[in-house]
């Protein structure tokens, strides 16, 4: 594992049942908890506003109800988000295309998609270092 500009660099295996794994470089960032929260604040803050708005609008509360869960739910995401996967290095274990991931919260495994022959692969890393 390196460190470089806030970066994580982590070796991992693309993995695909019935065929053989191959090697992989994750690109990760450590998400501090400031940046954390005030995404989530932001987020809560914005679609409490957004209720306001919308709760004039006839029925009411179903508008004003699905404000306050989205709003709970996408800032719910933004705090769960301790990494973020930006990029990774490797091949996909069937047809050997290089796979792509666009920058999202880093789950254990990691599901990608390969762009090319359509399978979901998972990506595996050792996180002894990282509190996923």
């Amino acid at each position: 594992m390196e460190n470089g500009a806030n970066r994580l660099r982590l070796e991992g295996e693309a993995i695909l049942f019935g065929f053989p794994s191959t090697k992989t470089v994750l690109t990760i960032r450590p998400r501090p908890t400031s940046w954390r929260a005030s995404g989530a604040a932001l987020r809560m803050a914005g679609f409490t506003v957004l209720a306001g708005a919308v709760a004039i609008v006839p029925p009411h509360a179903p508008w004003l109800i699905g404000s306050l869960v989205g709003g709970g739910i996408l800032a719910r995401r933004r705090w769960i988000e301790r990494y973020t996967l930006e990029s990774v290095t490797g091949t996909c274990p069937k047809c050997g295309a290089e796979l792509a991931v666009k920058p999202s919260r880093l789950r254990k495994p990691h599901p990608v998609m390969c762009e090319a022959c359509h399978h979901e692969i998972s990506l595996t890393f050792e996180a002894s270092s990282l509190d996923l």
